[in-house]
C-alpha cells in the first residue's frame, strides 16, 4: 500500500471512531467560575434576603440541568472525603447551621434538592502560595517587582485588577456578578496572565542554569498540574452512565478544566448561567 493511500486509510479509520460517537451521548459537564463566598470583606453577605434571591436563582438554573454528578473544591484525600459526606449528609437531613461557603449555598442544595446521595470532591493541593512566596523575593532583589505589577512587555491584566470587584460585586445582582466572573473575557485574561506574567520572572537567561531558573514557570507548572489532577479525580469518579455533571470551583481554575474536558471527546461542556 502505498503511503499517500496508508496515509488516507488511517485517517477514516480515526474519523470513523470519532463519528461513530453520538454526539447526544456525551456527557455535558457544567462549570461555574465563582468567588468564594464566606471569605469577602465584612460588607459582604450572601445572606442577605436579595443575595439568597439570587442563590435560589441560581440553583434553580442547575438543577433544570439535571446533573447526575455535583463537584466540589475539597479534597477527597484524607480527612476531607468523611468529613464532607458527614456534613452533607446531615444538611440532607435538615442541619440548619448557616453557613455562606459557596459549597453549602450552591452545592449542597443543588445536590439535596436532586435527591443525590453523596457530594463528589475533587481539588489537590498544589504550592502557589510558596512558590509565589520566592517569586516576590526574586522579584524584589532582582528589579523584577514591575513584572509582578502587570508592567512590561507581553503582559495581560486580569480584567478583575482593573476593575474594582468589591464595589462591582455590592451593587450587583449576585447572579449577574457570576455571570460576569464567567464571560469569556474575564476568565481569559485571568488565565492569559498565568502563561505570559509568571514566566517572565526568575532567572530567565536560557543558557545559564541555577537554583532559580525559570522560577516563574514553575509556578505556572504547579498551576497546570494541579489542575489537570483535579480533572483526573473527577474523571475517575465517573462511570461513564451520567449524562450531566457540575462543578462549581474558583474562577481562576476553570479555563484550564474546560480546556481539558472539551479536548476529551467523551465530554460536551455548555456554559452553566
Amino acid at each position: 500500500m502505498k503511503t499517500g493511500t496508508l496515509i488516507s486509510y488511517l485517517i477514516l479509520i480515526f474519523a470513523g471512531q470519532l463519528s461513530a460517537q453520538d454526539p447526544d451521548a456525551k456527557i455535558r459537564v457544567y462549570l461555574l467560575g465563582t468567588f468564594h463566598f464566606a471569605q469577602t470583606d465584612s460588607l459582604y453577605d450572601v445572606l442577605t434576603d436579595k443575595n439568597q434571591q439570587s442563590v435560589s436563582e441560581l440553583c434553580e438554573i442547575i438543577e433544570k440541568q439535571h446533573p447526575d454528578k455535583v463537584f466540589i473544591e475539597r479534597m477527597p484525600d484524607f480527612e476531607y472525603q468523611n468529613r464532607m459526606d458527614s456534613l452533607y449528609q446531615a444538611y440532607r437531613m435538615g442541619d440548619t447551621r448557616i453557613r455562606r461557603n459557596e459549597i453549602w449555598q450552591v452545592a449542597f442544595r443543588v445536590a439535596r434538592d436532586l435527591d443525590h446521595k453523596t457530594i463528589y470532591s475533587c481539588d489537590h493541593p498544589g504550592q502557589y502560595g510558596y512558590i509565589y512566596d520566592q517569586l516576590e523575593e526574586y522579584a524584589g532583589q532582582h528589579g523584577q517587582t514591575e513584572i509582578l505589577n502587570y508592567k512590561g512587555k507581553g503582559i495581560t491584566q486580569p480584567v478583575t485588577n482593573r476593575v474594582n470587584t468589591d464595589s462591582l460585586m455590592k451593587n450587583s445582582d449576585l447572579l449577574d456578578y457570576l455571570r460576569w466572573m464567567n464571560s469569556y473575557e474575564v476568565q481569559r485574561s485571568s488565565h492569559a496572565h498565568y502563561i505570559n506574567l509568571y514566566p517572565q520572572i526568575g532567572n530567565t537567561d536560557v543558557f545559564r542554569y541555577d537554583s532559580n531558573y525559570m522560577l516563574g514557570a514553575s509556578l505556572t507548572v504547579d498551576w497546570y498540574r494541579r489542575i489537570i489532577l483535579i480533572y483526573t479525580k473527577m474523571i475517575n469518579q465517573l462511570d461513564y452512565s451520567e449524562n450531566a455533571i457540575f462543578l462549581i470551583m474558583g474562577n481562576d481554575h476553570i479555563p484550564i478544566i474546560r480546556h481539558l474536558f472539551e479536548s476529551n471527546p467523551y465530554f460536551k461542556v455548555i456554559d452553566t448561567c
